[in-house]
């Protein structure tokens, strides 16, 4: 059974404090009964560490918790019920406000108001009862008293780096990894596809060894295609061919059958020579039933990677190598425990004073990485202290009875050590599936919403999660997952650690995939609190929804209906009053039922990718309602009146929807903490721009149709919406669509351009900035300013997508803390010039002016751009001159360079050949002016596409890889360059080519391109229709599957000429 948090006492004794003060048991005719329950509560609270300690292996202990979890669950209830009563009737004051004045007038207005204070008394009259009893009997099973938990920060809360290095240790895993490189890469021309294993224990390091190989340099320089896939024990055959489409770079469309999904995956992979990772595979079956058919197609050299944690299943597979790990001898163990146990170089120096005692951890945890990670967690929040690394060694934890068969006790012991709150956080991430890729702000939400997050301070709920979240990650309790199939920063929880967490919540919660047995909810006989269930094409998830009738008190109910289906849910919606989170995402449903309303103590809904047209009005009843999330619902039109009584309401998610507007009232609900999907619109009852402004809490905004606001009045005031708004950090501004300027009149335009100017001038705090489809014909006023950089001092990340009547880019580099800027659609702009980069010319006249009063300075040249990583430059169809700043450096981190469909464009400018010495990949696409490529010392990667007259590619002395076309943009020919200086490619590794048919014969060995390519050490050529070469210098290696068929050849030559044809006209 889970732990009883902290929190969650915290929480009860506060309410019972507040009622106590204003004598609210007087009321209710239960005299004394609530200072008896504070008192009584605080009594068991003192014990709860060590009963938490003994549970494991005393079953009188474990019981006693349980009894006293019912307990403290049902007065939550009844205490939420009070609340949220008194809520009604002193809506958005504190509850300690709340209960000042006199309690009868409170209530006045109650119809029921004698029932209900008879029902209330009743109840606590008897959970007092019960709370006695239970207090009673804490000397007979020798509880002893515990110190309280320290309140203080954790030292893992000032570490804000993401937790991605690498976990490898050691001489030996390195010289393994390059050996397994070594044999991946090695050629066997007898097979197309071969299978090689890695093989060890649970948590020995399988997943990170892979990782470690995945990415060596020379696997990217032998692989056209590398795809990394999880597998797990409860894989779907359709998420996995799914995936492998996605990391093939192919798109499948939403697809779910498998009959389907095969093809696709033979069409991308086939003569393609690809490296694909299964990553935790439990079963053979995967490869002779799903994967080897479509996979045969590809070209020699290719490789599967399976991790496994047995050996038959390698076997089975058919593997040509078994790679078997071992575990770790001691001193890279006590490297390892090193690395996790330190927050920095420094750290990691002075552990080393501690060594002794180290060692003797690493002994403990037996050269198995997994423990030593999680052990190593335990020690960073203690720092170098001999007599806490001395007491982990002690632990009792060590040696604890009554665990699963094969858990390790370090993983016991790391799960031990949380404080009461974290232990729940940790609890509720395993009613998410094997290898769930974990996002932030969503698991944060669901810990909110349950009441497992503390109230500290002025630090919002938010903001405290995120800390919860990131202790997590530092203690190797969730663990980084590189390959997301949504490209976004994820983590995942190893299984042991997932088994260990549903063992220690198996009495009242129940993850459920699929169908798979109903039975196996002998969840019948358990009183459950929380139940998930996942679901797959096949899925029909209606009779296991009906098992909630048999669960009245559950608080959580999450169900995934990806590709599952979801009926008519209003009778378990009857059942479960006690609900605090409803997550019922990828489903059928198309509405929801009235009976929501009854679920007082609701704190999260999320009907997101639903086919919901509407939202019932009884969904204001929901005053506790926290987050709504409405995200994906595309066929839902608008929102009942009455949004202002949702009062502590924190997110609300209109992202994806076709939401005309938003009721009135939004700036009533001053704890909303994140707004997306604030839809401008002048009809009568929608909420104005206005309102925004007493929104002080928000940290996420964005805000839809902005095309609409100019046909309001002028805004009545001269400062931004958002002045005084610093925790603002996400700001997103859109038009619904890029609109002429010619459409309207010069004083919309100027209204419109006004907004921008005044009513939405971003606070300084905003960190990421997005402003797409604006149809003014300049930039914003405070983007002009050549105080930009005290403006927005924090902006990291900016987009400005489809200001198409702009003439000049807005002065940008002088933005300190700028790192990755996307401009598209920029297609008034001729030329990029200084102003640019922040220089004079940018200035207005009076700034000019008053610049030019002040006294000269002989400090250093000025940065520009000095953070910028990343800048993507595309659709700018007019753009012709890209002028260099004259003074300053500029841009000298830049890593990565995107020009898209930028036709006209002549040059790249000197001064970014000189100062961006960080540039290591390059890629253009349709830039088709552009003559010369050259002097780029730092470049290892280049993409070129689409149409081009490129004369000169040279002088590029770092230059690995060299990719010609794009699946949807084939060459017809190679280009002259490539020809012109063989010794300008000496350090090229790869070139990759997607072309015509005919260039494929050109490039036989017979071929007309064959001697201008020849000297490469490896290159790669295929067409849309499965044709290809491959080639390997080293090993005199030279594959096709091209057919000498003159006919064939002509044919196929005849339509990619009409393709050709066709392009050039899109174009």
């Amino acid at each position: 059974m889970a732990v009883v948090p902290n929190p969650f006492i915290s929480k009860l004794l506060e309410t019972l404090f507040d009622m106590a003060k204003e004598k609210v048991d007087l009321w209710l005719g239960v005299s004394g009964e609530i200072q008896n329950l504070q008192s009584t509560l605080r009594n068991i609270q003192s014990v709860l560490r060590d009963a938490e300690k003994r549970r494991i292996e005393d079953k009188a202990v474990n019981d006693w918790l349980m009894e006293l979890k019912d307990v403290m669950y049902d007065a939550d209830d009844v205490l939420d019920e009070w609340r949220t009563a008194a809520e009604k009737c002193a809506p958005g004051e504190s509850p300690s406000k709340r209960f000042k004045g006199n309690i009868f007038s409170i209530f006045a207005g109650l119809s029921d108001e004698i029932k209900f204070r008879n029902e209330v008394g009743i109840k606590i009259k008897v959970l007092n009862d019960r709370l006695k009893e239970i207090s009673a009997r804490r000397s007979k099973l020798q509880l002893h008293v515990s110190a309280a938990e320290p309140r203080v920060v954790p030292r893992v809360s000032r570490i804000t780096s993401p937790v991605m290095e690498s976990d490898m240790v050691g001489e030996r895993l390195e010289e393994d990894a390059k050996a397994l490189v070594e044999q991946l890469t090695k050629q066997d021309p007898s097979k197309n596809v071969v299978v090689l294993a890695i093989v060890g224990i649970g948590g020995i390091g399988k997943t990170t060894f892979a990782q470690k190989v995945f990415n060596d340099g020379k696997i990217k320089a032998n692989f056209r295609t590398t795809i990394w896939v999880c597998v797990s024990q409860e894989f779907s055959e359709t998420d996995l061919l799914r995936n492998i489409v996605k990391g093939a770079g192919g798109s499948h469309g939403g697809e779910q059958s498998r009959s389907l999904l095969e093809p696709m995956v033979a069409g991308l992979l086939r003569g393609n020579k690809f490296l694909l990772v299964l990553d935790d595979v439990w079963d053979a079956q995967i490869w002779d039933d799903l994967l080897r058919n479509p996979l045969q197609g590809g070209a020699a050299g290719s490789r599967v990677l399976v991790t496994t944690r047995n050996t038959g299943i390698a076997r089975q597979m058919k593997a040509g190598l078994v790679h078997e790990m071992k575990l770790l001898p001691p001193e890279d163990g006590w490297s390892l425990l090193c690395k996790k146990a330190t927050m920095n170089a420094e750290e990691e120096r002075d552990a080393q004073d501690l060594k002794d005692t180290g060692m003797k951890i690493v002994e403990k945890c037996g050269g198995l990485p997994l423990a030593i990670k999680t052990i190593g967690g335990v020690l960073l929040d203690r720092g170098l202290n001999r007599s806490a690394w001395e007491e982990v060694l002690r632990s009792a934890a060590w040696s604890r009875t009554g665990l699963p068969e094969g858990m390790h006790g370090a993983l016991y012991l790391s799960y031990q050590d949380l404080p009461s709150h974290l232990k729940q956080c940790f609890l509720n991430c395993v009613l998410f599936p094997e290898d769930y890729e974990f996002h932030e702000p969503e698991i944060v939400r669901l810990w909110i919403a349950e009441g497992f997050v503390e109230t500290r301070g002025d630090v919002s709920l938010e903001e405290t999660g995120e800390q919860y979240y990131r202790e997590l990650l530092h203690r190797s309790l969730l663990q980084s997952q590189p390959y997301g199939q949504d490209y976004e920063e994820s983590y995942m929880m190893h299984d042991l650690l997932r088994s260990l967490g549903h063992f220690l919540s198996r009495d009242e919660s129940l993850f459920i995939s699929d169908v798979q047995n109903e039975r196996r909810s002998g969840a019948a006989l358990m009183k459950l609190r929380r139940l998930s269930i996942g679901a797959t094409v096949t899925t029909d998830i209606q009779h296991i929804v009906n098992l909630t009738k048999r669960h009245e008190s559950l608080r959580t109910l999450l169900v995934d209906g990806t590709h599952g289906i979801v009926g008519d849910i209003d009778d378990s919606l009857k059942n479960l009053v006690r609900l605090r989170v409803l997550h019922l995402m990828h489903t059928n449903i198309e509405s929801i039922s009235h009976y929501i309303g009854n679920l007082i103590h609701l704190r999260y809904l999320n009907v997101s990718h639903s086919h919901i047209t509407e939202l019932p009005e009884s969904i204001y009843n929901l005053t506790n309602l926290q987050f709504l999330i409405l995200k994906g619902c595309f066929k839902l039109r608008q929102i009942p009146q009455g949004i202002d009584r949702l009062v502590n309401l924190r997110t609300l998610d209109c992202k994806g929807t076709h939401l005309e507007s938003l009721p009135c009232g939004i700036g009533r609900l001053k704890l909303l903490n994140e707004l997306v999907g604030f839809v401008m619109n002048t009809a009568t009852g929608s909420c104005p721009l206005e309102e925004l402004g007493s929104l002080q809490e928000l940290r996420y905004l964005s805000v839809d149709r902005l095309e609409m606001t100019y046909l309001e009045a002028e805004p009545r005031r001269d400062t931004s919406v958002l002045k005084g708004n610093h925790k603002l950090k996400n700001l997103h501004l859109y038009c619904l669509s890029t609109l002429t300027s010619d459409g309207h009149t010069e004083e919309e335009i100027e209204r419109m351009e006004k907004v921008l100017d005044v009513a939405l001038h971003p606070p300084s705090s905003v960190v990421s900035l997005s402003l797409q489809n604006f149809f003014g014909l300049r930039y914003p006023s405070w983007m002009a300013s050549a105080s930009i950089s005290s403006l927005l001092p924090n902006i990291s990340r900016l987009e400005l997508i489809n200001c198409d009547h702009w003439p000049l880019l807005p002065p940008l580099g002088k933005l300190p803390s700028l790192e990755f800027l996307e401009i598209g659609g920029a297609r008034a702009v001729t030329t990029i010039g200084p102003e640019f980069f922040g220089c004079e010319a940018a200035a207005t006249g009076h700034e000019r002016e008053r610049n030019s009063k002040r006294p000269s300075s002989s400090s250093s040249p000025p940065l520009l751009f000095p953070k910028l990583r990343q800048l993507q430059l595309w659709d700018m169809t007019n753009m012709e001159v890209w002028d260099w700043v004259a003074e300053g450096f500029a841009m000298r981190r830049l890593a990565e360079l995107v020009l898209h469909n930028c036709p006209k464009l002549k040059s790249l400018p000197e001064g970014l050949i000189r100062q961006a010495t960080c540039l290591t990949t390059l890629d253009l696409r349709n830039v088709c002016a552009l003559k010369s490529i050259r002097g780029f010392p730092s470049v290892k990667q280049l993409r070129i596409s689409g149409k081009s007259d490129l004369e000169i590619v040279t002088d590029l002395p770092a230059l690995e890889l060299l990719r010609l076309g794009t699946f949807g943009s084939r060459i017809n020919h190679l280009p002259e360059w490539l020809a012109a200086c063989p010794a300008c490619f000496t350090t090229l590794q790869r070139l990759d080519v997607w072309g015509a048919t005919q260039l494929l014969h050109r490039c036989l060995q017979n071929g007309a391109d064959w001697p201008m390519i020849k000297h490469f050490p490896t290159y790669s050529i295929q067409d849309g229709q499965g044709n290809y070469i491959n080639y390997i210098k080293r090993s005199c290696t030279f594959e096709t599957n091209l057919v000498d068929d003159d006919d064939a050849f002509a044919a196929a030559a005849e339509e990619e000429e009409e393709e050709e044809e066709e392009d050039i006209n899109e174009l």
